[in-house]
């Protein structure tokens, strides 16, 4: 019961701190999507220093490896409960993964590295014990206690508990766990396992033959188990567990790029990632090779077209053709993995290498993808190669000669590796074809720790544009023609509530006075086509490439009557240090309009936040909020946000057009009766789009499920 309940609880803590301390750093990184992406290669780099002193410690008595494990659980609770280095997140813009694994190191590193030992230790514990037990079956409760841990943190701990409490309560299951393997460790001790015994190891790996039960026949196990794993197969253990960790973290990356970087678009592909390992490791039968394939194969030719046709489909929609492709290409690496698994000798090795292979996978997407690609190519390629490591898998388990028999059953005909060599090249000439017509139409392209960012040229209704691409989604758009290149467009057009806010506020007092707007996010520039001369417009823009392209692919910055100033970092943050060091920058109109893809980085919407936009405006002052969204409804949000810092909210709903296919919605929140008055401003004002709800997001607790549509 010891064993069951150290490796469940050990599991279980291990994966509920990923979203939660993800969460807790993502505001100093301007809450861009890769900052999870970061975050996972963290944990496993973590998780091989893990496997890697189990490893080590079989070189031990099993006394000597408790005592040593018994200082390093210490060491781990005297560093609880764990804090984020405020100071480090200074260089957040400069060098973020660097300092994300910098951060996560101080705050998290020892915990978790003692967590991440306990699969391997405790199941080799479990074989020295008693040598008929299977320790698969024990990797499968931990991924079991894994997924739970994932699947409470949205949807149990963080719509009930505030950060801090977050806190206190892995903290306390840390103590439990760290209680629980002690007991364990003494309760071996005490029937004297630490004594020398003579292992069955072939009661034990015919204990896992049976349970395999794979395509491989007994003779063929037996000879396996009998000689040293051969270098193609420790290889092989590498490269399936990186590809299955290559597919995770880029799915996450096309999931969360265009919707938000959330804990739930963090939590999903991770737990089909472990499902995956606890149906192949818990029971083999269920992987056969002829259903998945298959299914694999559809899944594939699926994921090529994506990039295209991904626009075409709700979020509901896109996040299942994610997960059925995700699921798909893990339960082949897994289901592989688990027909080449080692025998008892062998199992910290290849734990070792699964760890190891996880390490690779995550920094090939994290670190190598984005100075390779200024695409996200890694997504596509991964699913093929996947194809190509099947086809290894099976030619090492038929001894190269891969039969139509060896893939699906008695059947009287025989497959060559040619057929899947096939299938791979089709599957990569179709990528290459897709790339093509997507470049088509770019004339700049470039990719960085903030996502993708393209400039494109198109035609609407016969009228040559150039438009500014973050991920999927428009964030500005402006005529070629000479004649029509000065008059803003799409989200930012005439008639807008931020166009509304700009043109009529207090014009009396602006003749006289030049206004000064602040704006979080930069886009194209378009806003700054409403500048007159004299006013000031300070635009703060986290990403600096949005910066390089507005000013060198579009004019309205170069050609704005207004002085411009340009800020580059995370608007919050830069307006929290202006306050602190020369007070408030007094803005007739503040606009929020900070996207990453679709997503609205959290931070920016808290009570605190606005308490902070709040202070720089003038009193009778405009924040204008842009909350367009395809996946998340914002307008409740924004009105309790409002009522917390006592100030009113209106909505502006502009309609899309034949010239104009985007529609606008922009909330104006002012203690400013008179503009709400103003005729031309009165007339565009709607009614609110949906019931409001109670939701209301602090620094300490926010929850994106809430408002999802």
């Amino acid at each position: 019961m010891l064993f069951l309940l150290t490796v469940f609880l050990s599991a279980f803590l291990l994966f509920q701190v990923q979203p939660f301390i993800a969460k807790v750093i993502l505001p100093a990184y301007g809450g861009s999507a890769t900052v999870w992406t970061s975050c996972m290669l963290f944990f496993q780099l973590l998780l091989l220093a893990g496997y890697s002193y189990a490893h080590v410690l079989q070189r031990l008595s099993f006394k000597r490896q408790w005592q040593v494990h018994a200082v390093v659980l210490l060491l781990a609770g005297l560093s609880l409960p764990f804090t984020t280095p405020a100071a480090s997140l200074e260089f957040a813009s400069s060098m973020p993964i660097t300092n994300i694994l910098a951060t996560l190191a101080v705050a998290i590193g020892l915990p978790y590295f003692a967590l991440s030992a306990t699969g391997p230790l405790v199941q080799k514990w479990l074989t020295i014990s008693d040598e008929t037990k299977v320790p698969y079956r024990l990797y499968s409760l931990s991924n079991l206690g894994s997924l739970l841990a994932l699947l409470s943190y949205p949807f149990v701990f963080e719509p009930l508990f505030n950060l801090q409490q977050q806190t206190l309560v892995w903290s306390s299951g840390f103590i439990a766990f760290a209680l629980a393997i002690m007991a364990l460790a003494y309760q071996l001790e005490k029937a004297g396992v630490g004594k020398p015994v003579i292992i069955n190891n072939d009661a034990l790996n015919n204990a896992i033959s049976d349970e395999n039960n794979t395509a491989s026949s007994s003779h063929q196990s037996s000879k396996r188990s009998a000689n040293p794993v051969a270098n193609l197969t420790i290889s092989l253990w590498l490269g399936l567990s990186a590809l299955g960790v290559m597919l995770l973290v880029s799915t996450t990356n096309a999931m969360t790029q265009n919707v938000a970087p959330m804990p739930f678009l963090w939590v999903l592909p991770l737990a089909l990632y472990l499902l995956t390992f606890i149906v192949a490791f818990h029971s083999p039968r269920l992987y056969v090779r002829w259903y998945w394939l298959a299914f694999y194969l559809i899944c594939a030719l699926m994921a090529i077209m994506l990039p295209v046709v991904s626009a075409q489909f709700d979020f509901i929609s896109q996040v299942l053709m994610f997960s059925f492709i995700l699921f798909a290409g893990c339960m082949i690496c897994h289901g592989e993995l688990i027909k080449q698994a080692p025998k008892a000798e062998q199992l910290t090795l290849f734990y070792l290498m699964i760890a190891l292979g996880g390490v690779l996978g995550s920094a090939l997407v994290s670190l190598v993808a984005p100075q390779v690609f200024n695409q996200f190519s890694e997504y596509p390629m991964t699913v093929i190669a996947i194809v190509m490591a099947f086809t290894v898998s099976l030619a090492v388990a038929s001894h190269g000669q891969l039969t139509f028999k060896t893939l699906f059953g008695s059947v009287p005909r025989t497959l060559s590796l040619g057929s899947l060599g096939i299938v791979v090249i089709g599957l990569s000439v179709l990528q290459i074809s897709l790339n093509e017509q997507l470049a088509k139409h770019q004339i700049a392209s470039e990719r960085n720790f903030y996502g993708l960012l393209s400039v494109v040229e198109t035609s609407v209704n016969g009228q040559a544009e150039r438009r500014l691409i973050d991920g999927t989604t428009s964030h500005g758009t402006q005529a070629l023609a000479p004649a029509l290149a000065h008059i803003p467009k799409s989200y930012y057009r005439q008639g807008t509530g931020v166009a509304l806010a700009l043109d009529n506020y207090m014009p009396l007092k602006r003749a006289i006075a030049p206004i000064k707007v602040g704006l979080i996010g930069l886009g194209a520039g378009t806003l700054a086509a409403y500048g007159n001369t004299g006013e000031q417009y300070h635009f703060y823009e986290l990403n600096p490439a949005v910066v390089d392209y507005a000013q060198q692919y579009f004019s309205y910055l170069r050609n704005s009557k207004a002085d411009i100033y340009l800020h580059q970092g995370d608007g919050r943050f830069l307006l929290q240090q202006a306050l602190a060091e020369n007070g408030s920058e007094a803005f007739d109109i503040l606009v929020l309009d900070a996207f990453s893809g679709d997503a609205i980085p959290a931070h920016l919407l808290t009570v605190e936040a606005m308490q902070l936009y709040q202070a720089h405006l003038k009193e009778n002052g405009i924040l204008a909020i842009h909350i367009s969204n395809s996946h998340l409804e914002l307008s409740a949000l924004t009105q309790n946000l409002a009522d917390a810092i006592k100030m009113q909210a209106k909505y502006f709903y502009t309609a899309s057009t034949e010239h104009e296919p985007n529609a606008a919605q922009w909330v104006l929140i002012s203690n400013n009766e008179a503009i709400f008055k103003r005729y031309q401003v009165k007339k565009h004002m709607s009614s609110w789009p949906s019931e409001r709800s109670a939701v209301l997001w602090r620094d300490d607790y926010s929850n994106l499920l809430s408002v999802l549509k």
